[in-house]
């Protein structure tokens, strides 16, 4: 309140002054550009004995001091008020939001006008990205937990048992342990990928690559993969240099071969390659049946998994499409989703230079 009082003061006192000052000043100026003029003799002077100020012409001054002070002062606190007023509901808000109600915002009134009225705006959008964030941390930490619980679960199970004689310690048991553990090792760099990529800080180590022989060391590993799930592979790669992270390339056409070899129907999955224009152009195509309408940008949000987009299999942890979100960001270009009439497709395009 003090601020509130301190603000509406200064301006009150300050268009007072500036009232006051300016009928002074006036009144003197009249009086010395007369007194020149009676020096030039352009007007006549006075007779002598008449005085060139009466207290008549002091009582109108004052006069017009006060009525102008009145309507500066009337004019200054109700300026001051139309200015306070939002302030100190942005004030209150932002006390809110500091104890934890991220719900608070300043409701605009018709009051508000000009940069007020953007104070207001720019504040209250600054809110619901704070709370936006707020929800995504506290999602964030729950599929995070959600996503934990399976792997740690079962690497418990396991254990007890062998500790218990229920399962034999044999090299068996111990593949299926490490095989839990290589599953819990990619969530955690999958998840330290993805916070990189948001944060803007995804390390790139750049070079001139070629996608084209990048991609064909890949064709014999990606086969492995998609063959025991009744997919086959056709790559048509043309000769695109461009300025990239081939691993974080690589990774990226990793995460949409495996979102596809468990969400798609086997059928011939097409990576392709090439130039286009400034852009490096790289696609991976199924046959379907493909992302409803309504989930086409969802698909790219963390934690979004198979069940929520009618997929056949939801063994995926929901990251890979937000990973390859981030990664193609990080060399300032971007990812989107492609429908045609018999193939479905994630397109990534990355500038050349």
């Amino acid at each position: 309140m003090n601020r509130r009082i301190s603000l509406a003061r200064q301006l009150s006192l300050a268009m007072a002054a500036l009232a006051v000052s300016t009928v002074l000043v006036s009144t003197a100026a009249f009086n010395i550009v007369y007194g020149v003029l009676e020096q030039l003799h352009v007007v006549a002077p006075l007779p002598p004995g008449v005085a060139d100020t009466t207290g008549v012409d002091v009582g109108i001054v004052l006069a017009v001091c006060v009525m102008v002070l009145a309507f500066a002062l009337a004019i200054a606190l109700r300026l001051a008020r139309r200015i306070v007023r939002p302030l100190d509901a942005v004030g209150a808000a932002a006390r809110r939001i500091a104890r934890g109600d991220l719900a608070a915002r300043v409701a605009p009134t018709e009051e508000v006008h000009g940069e007020t009225a953007l104070l207001v705006s720019d504040f209250n959008a600054m809110a619901d990205r704070l709370q936006r964030m707020a929800d995504g941390v506290a999602t964030w930490n729950a599929q995070i937990a959600h996503e934990l619980r399976t792997p740690l679960t079962v690497l418990k199970g396991r254990l007890q048992g062998a500790k218990d004689g229920v399962f034999p310690l044999d090299a068996a048991l111990v593949d299926g342990l490490l095989g839990q553990v290589d599953g819990l090792a990619r969530l955690v760099e999958d998840l330290r990928s993805v916070s990189l990529a948001d944060s803007g800080r995804l390390e790139l180590i750049l070079a001139d690559v070629d996608l084209e022989a990048e991609l064909a060391e890949m064709a014999p590993m990606l086969r492995s993969m998609l063959e025991p799930a009744g997919f086959t592979l056709r790559m048509d790669l043309r000769p695109s240099r461009v300025r990239a992270d081939a691993a974080r390339v690589k990774q990226a056409v990793l995460a949409l071969v495996d979102n596809a070899s468990r969400h798609a129907d086997p059928c011939e999955l097409v990576i392709a390659v090439h130039l286009t224009g400034s852009e490096v152009v790289l696609s991976v195509a199924d046959a379907g049946p493909g992302l409803p309408s309504a989930l086409e940008d969802d698909a790219f949000r963390l934690f979004v998994h198979g069940e929520r987009v009618g997929a056949r299999s939801s063994e995926g942890s929901g990251l890979g499409l937000a990973i390859v979100r981030g990664i193609a960001r990080a060399h300032g270009g971007d990812v989107r989703y492609r429908r045609g009439p018999d193939r479905f497709a994630f397109v990534v395009t990355i500038p050349r230079g």
